[in-house]
């Protein structure tokens, strides 16, 4: 299989990118950045792109794409350009690739976001998975973390600290659905489930995420 991954930089990207360099099943790893990623593996494929023109480039006929793409409010610097970020680009992205003939997308989303929800985060994650339905997808899997733990590249103060308090408060059973994820398993979740899904739409919650992985890392 041949992949395309928008999104390989970040927290469950960069997971993603390391399972699918070591899964036989994938011969070919594109990947869509701004600047070089400095990974060096024969099956890695990198595509430069400015993605504030993001013109046409040549792409070998894709059998899935992944996207793991998005920033911070604070990286951003103004919610218009964390907006152009977290939905302008992965939409591009995603009409490209449906442009190309592809037909199997992955899309990493964020657990009960809604286009009526009273922040604003919420309210683009909504606003891209709804993009996504658009597209017309022959295969397309959302899945919807709760808050990811992991090691990332920059310090998330606010991220860290709802991590320590989901984690209790999940040991409670109260709110197991809001436990927190951790990134190996949502990148595992995303292979598992471009293969083995064959629904047209497919929806993956954050408690449904480790019985996914599982079955990725007994294959």
């Amino acid at each position: 299989m041949k992949a395309l991954i928008l999104g390989s930089s970040g927290l469950v990207g960069g997971e993603l990118l390391n399972f699918l360099i070591y899964d036989n099943r994938f011969d070919e790893i594109h990947l869509i950045n701004r600047r070089k990623s400095g990974v060096l593996n024969e099956k890695v494929k990198e595509h430069l792109i400015d993605f504030e023109l993001f013109d046409d480039f040549d792409l070998p006929l894709i059998d899935v794409l992944y996207i793991a793409f998005g920033t911070t409010l604070k990286t951003a610097g103004s919610k218009q350009n964390q907006w152009k970020i977290d939905v302008d680009i992965p939409t591009k992205v995603m009409e490209f690739a449906k442009g190309k003939g592809l037909e199997s997308c992955v899309l990493i989303s964020s657990l009960g976001v809604s286009k009526k929800s009273m922040f604003f985060y919420s309210r683009m994650k909504a606003q891209l998975d709804e993009n996504a339905m658009h597209c017309g997808f022959n295969k397309l899997i959302i899945i919807k973390p709760s808050v990811l733990d992991g090691n990332r590249k920059e310090e998330r103060f606010g991220e860290k600290f709802s991590i320590q308090i989901g984690n209790l408060l999940g040991k409670t059973g109260l709110i197991d659905a809001y436990r927190p994820v951790k990134a190996n398993n949502v990148a595992a979740t995303m292979i598992q489930s471009s293969i083995e899904s064959t629904e047209k739409q497919t929806e993956i919650v954050s408690k449904d995420i480790p019985s996914w992985a599982k079955r990725y890392f007994s294959n």
